[in-house]
């Protein structure tokens, strides 16, 4: 594996730290923009002879997206991001002491919460094909198939 020089990690970092300034500048364009068009048509409703409030619809649906917008933006820059990354360090950590400590049953615990781990030892190679009916068929499935497919055509 290659290292990577001195500006190039410079290049990486400023990168990051581009994005997340562009994404944030891209919350505060919605933010203002969501801001001005709801004042612009509460304003245009108060002027109005009174009636249904119709800009509620308006407030209420772009409301919805500015939220997952700040939401979106909380949890990759904001408080959201560290919080996972400190779960996710408190997981590493545990998972190595279980390793020092000698213990082999790791993956015990993704395994009985449904993750696909296998033991590499017993890994078998299958074959298998294509069907007529755009399905995979296991290998041992073959046999049967070439036999029923011979007997259609008799």
């Amino acid at each position: 594996m290659k290292r990577k020089n001195q500006s190039q990690i410079e290049t990486e970092i400023r990168r990051r730290v581009e994005a997340k300034y562009d994404e944030r500048n891209a919350l505060l364009i919605h933010l203002a923009s969501y801001a001005g068009i709801n004042a612009l048509l509460w304003a245009i409703w108060l002027s109005s002879p009174g009636g249904f409030a119709w800009p509620a619809f308006v407030s209420i649906g772009w409301g919805i997206g500015m939220v997952g917008h700040l939401l979106d933006y909380y949890n990759k820059h904001g408080g959201g991001a560290q919080k996972r990354e400190e779960r996710i360090d408190e997981e590493v950590r545990r998972h190595l002491e279980r390793l020092e400590a000698g213990r082999q049953d790791i993956y015990d615990e993704s395994v009985k919460n449904g993750a696909d781990v296998y033991d590499l030892e017993d890994v078998r190679l299958r074959g298998a094909r294509l069907a007529d009916d755009g399905e995979l068929s296991d290998q041992s499935d073959w046999d049967e198939y070439d036999v029923a497919k011979r007997s259609d055509r008799q």
